[in-house]
């Protein structure tokens, strides 16, 4: 595989602030931003370009610093949007610290989070108008200022308002706001970890911070000028601001997501080349693309040409995208990079990606690294792991078992500055400069990081051998009838007792003409297979059909706590509790 030499191409900027300025120069004229805006049966689409970004910042910067909100917080809600990132660039560039919001949040936990982190300014847009002037009117946080992104409201100052009142003062030459001085080490993001008041912690995170990371990526990952990203994934959520600052700092084309149903509109839409994504969706988009090969009766013609491309690549020769053209013009003719995070994709869908021309990562990181820690890159593949630690960052196996697994702690510029006003959280997980990730894991012999799965959902069964549950659930994910899965534990006599709740994607039944007697059926001779090759303790002896999705936080990671509830209701329905 070429080696690009990417670290010799970039460097790490010292502020986001930079990084913005840095393109405006270099990617003038380039779109930054692609705005649809529908209005009835009219499209129209507005674009930014780098330049009118960075210069709308300042106007924005500029207004704020004026109303007297000079190094206070400031919150941010709403669907993924140029308004929505315009906020966040704006305020943490020379403004104050800004606090992005998680858009499935309850009225109690945003006042919760509002409170916690002292902003005393929101932005949003319409979608969330209701709670947030409910919020304000009750008078139950500090908040003192509304801004409308994309709407007019009488209890809120239109964001478009404010860029014009800042645009009127820096052109009488007030550079409050691109003077202002930034401390690349000081806390100018407070990201909420989860959308539980109890349970979420407020990570503080650096300009260093998320620059180290972008750095990293930089030298790991390889984009091209022409490549267009859709933003699908929330960008609340320190996993997709990332990727986005990556995309910026190379003067890509960003467009926004209509909504899970319009994906592959979109991708059409937009000439989208790369996203970020999440297992639930990519597997969902893998399995659909099986069926559409079954259906078609084309798997024989699918395996020779995987043959074909295999020998023809030992010549050098790669001719994945020629021989599955009319799948990738499925996923919009010109998807060749799929970075996948927040949980472990299944091997057997990262190779298919791969095997059908269009580059497929797993990536690794938290919140806490702002966030990634490890990556599979253009250059180092190898399905099951998350690739190998960035350039930048530090990792170790603390106190490993007999195979070489134990917790893993990193430490980098990436790693943040502690949870906001937790001392004792923060002296839990940082300690010696290490950061202590709550991930089981391992490095083969070729430094490849293996996770086994989170260090609190293992479970320990009496004889002392240890069971990850994510390990069974990609085994039972990659079924083409299953949309997910969950294993837990019920104990019975003196031991514990695997089970899993199996949740059936209903299109499967119906395009199958298939009962659920039937596909119950199905999934008993499927566990017996997957069983058969565990040892007797990993064996799931329990299952139960679900149509029931698990509870999920934003970027689609299953709540296990609030799940097991869940379970348990549904057991009690069942009979089976």
């Amino acid at each position: 595989m070429k080696n690009y030499h990417l670290e010799k191409k970039f460097y790490e900027f010292r502020d986001l602030r930079e990084l913005l300025r840095t393109s405006a120069e270099k990617y003038a004229d380039r779109v930054a931003f692609v705005t649809k805006i529908k209005e009835k049966k009219e499209v129209n689409y507005i674009n930014t370009t780098y330049a009118d970004l960075f210069k709308t910042m300042g106007y924005l910067g500029t207004a704020l610093i004026e109303m007297g909100y000079k190094n206070k917080r400031i919150a941010v809600i709403g669907e993924n949007s140029y308004n929505w990132c315009l906020a966040y660039f704006s305020v943490s560039c020379g403004v104050g610290v800004i606090v992005p919001l998680d858009k499935g949040l309850q009225k109690e936990e945003l006042e919760s989070c509002l409170n916690r982190s002292s902003a005393e300014v929101i932005f949003y847009d319409k979608k969330h108008a209701q709670v947030i002037e409910q919020i304000a009117k009750e008078k139950t946080t500090g908040l003192s200022l509304l801004i409308s992104m994309d709407f007019e409201s009488e209890s809120a100052v239109p964001m478009m308002e404010l860029i014009d009142k800042g645009q009127e003062l820096a052109e009488k030459g007030d550079r409050r706001y691109l003077d202002a001085e930034i401390d690349p080490d000081s806390m100018n993001f407070l990201l909420f970890t989860s959308g539980t008041t109890s349970q979420s912690k407020a990570v503080m995170l650096s300009h260093r911070n998320f620059m180290s990371c972008n750095y990293g990526m930089n030298c790991e990952e390889l984009f091209f000028p022409d490549d267009v990203n859709m933003m699908i994934l929330p960008l609340h959520h320190c996993y997709g601001m990332s990727g986005l600052l990556t995309f910026l700092s190379q003067g890509m084309k960003n467009t926004f997501c209509d909504g899970l149903k319009y994906i592959t509109m979109n991708l059409k839409e937009y000439g989208v080349s790369v996203i970020m994504s999440v297992p639930l969706l990519l597997e969902s988009m893998y399995k659909k693309i099986n069926r559409a090969i079954e259906k078609q009766g084309m798997e024989g013609k699918v395996n020779f040409a995987l043959k074909l491309c295999s020998v023809s690549e030992k010549v050098g020769i790669n001719l994945r995208r020629k021989m599955f053209k009319t799948i990738i013009d499925q996923l919009g003719g010109r998807m060749r990079f799929i970075i996948n995070g927040a949980a472990a994709l299944d091997p057997v869908v990262s190779k298919g990606f791969n095997d059908l021309g269009i580059l497929t990562v797993q990536g690794y990181g938290l919140t806490e690294t702002s966030p990634t820690i490890s990556s599979e890159t253009y250059r180092y593949l190898k399905p099951g792991s998350v690739g190998k630690l960035m350039p930048n960052v530090e990792g170790k196996i603390f106190e490993p078992n007999e195979e070489g697994i134990g917790e893993l702690i990193v430490r980098g510029d990436n790693v943040m500055l502690g949870y906001y006003d937790n001392q004792e959280a923060t002296d839990e997980v940082i300690v010696d400069g290490w950061f202590h990730t709550g991930d089981l894991a391992y490095f083969d012999e070729e430094g490849y990081l293996f996770i086994c799965g989170r260090k609190k959902n293992v479970i320990v069964m009496k004889n002392g051998k240890n069971v990850f549950p994510e390990e069974i659930e990609n085994l039972i994910n990659v079924l083409p009838y299953v949309e997910e899965s969950i294993v837990f534990t019920r104990e019975k006599a003196s031991d514990f007792v695997l089970w899993a709740k199996v949740v059936y994607d209903k299109e499967y039944l119906e395009e199958n003409d298939l009962t659920e007697e039937q596909l119950k059926e199905q999934l008993d001779r499927d566990m017996d297979e997957i069983n058969a090759k565990m040892p007797s303790y990993k064996m799931v002896k329990k299952y139960f059909l679900s149509d029931k999705p698990t509870i999920k936080n934003t970027t689609a990671k299953t709540k296990r706590n609030d799940e097991m509830k869940q379970i348990m209701n549904e057991l009690s329905e069942l009979g089976l509790s």
